[in-house]
């Protein structure tokens, strides 16, 4: 059975090595938690930011193209 890879495991890994050609500890680098931790949740506001950038980048496009009232029907 292979075993599940993510960055919660990578996170305790890195937090437990001394370095090079070091026996690991436990927890002997906490602080390196913060780093991690910071870069998932800065991280995960700059893909939503480009995503929503995207979006309303492409319906500004439409919005010029079309005319302002490009999505409203005749109903």
């Amino acid at each position: 059975m292979s075993q599940v890879v993510n960055w919660e495991n990578i996170m305790y890994k890195i937090m437990n090595s001394n370095g090079p050609d070091r026996v690991p500890g436990y927890k002997q680098q906490p602080y390196l938690s913060i780093f991690f931790m910071a870069f998932i949740i800065f991280g995960a506001f700059f893909i939503i930011n480009m995503f929503v950038g995207v979006v309303i980048s492409a319906y500004n496009r439409e919005i010029e193209k079309n005319g302002n009232n490009f999505l409203l029907t005749s109903d």
